[in-house]
């Protein structure tokens, strides 16, 4: 079984962020700079969109895409709005 993220570790948050950004855009995780703009790398919405999806699936919580696409536009803000997010995992 797959290890959940934990959603209170901003370190582990930022790590998985950085290495599935760099999954989809196709270059290493240590060249996405955490408070750069995603577009800034050619991030698109098509992207964007599976990658949300991907953290729906791996946190356990429900995300808001326009919300998180366009207000969160830096590896960085998306930790802090993903932080900020109910938790919607079983036992809290």
């Amino acid at each position: 079984m797959e290890k959940s993220l934990d959603i209170r570790n901003t370190s582990e948050l930022q790590s998985w962020l950085r290495e599935r950004i760099a999954f989809y855009l196709d270059q290493p995780a240590d060249t996405i700079d955490p408070d750069t703009e995603l577009t800034h790398y050619g991030m698109n919405s098509v992207y964007a969109v599976s990658l949300l999806a991907d953290l729906e699936t791996k946190l356990g919580v429900e995300i808001d895409y326009m919300q998180a696409t366009w207000g969160y536009p830096t590896v960085n803000k998306l930790v802090e709005y993903l932080e900020a997010l109910p938790a919607n995992r079983e036992g809290e």
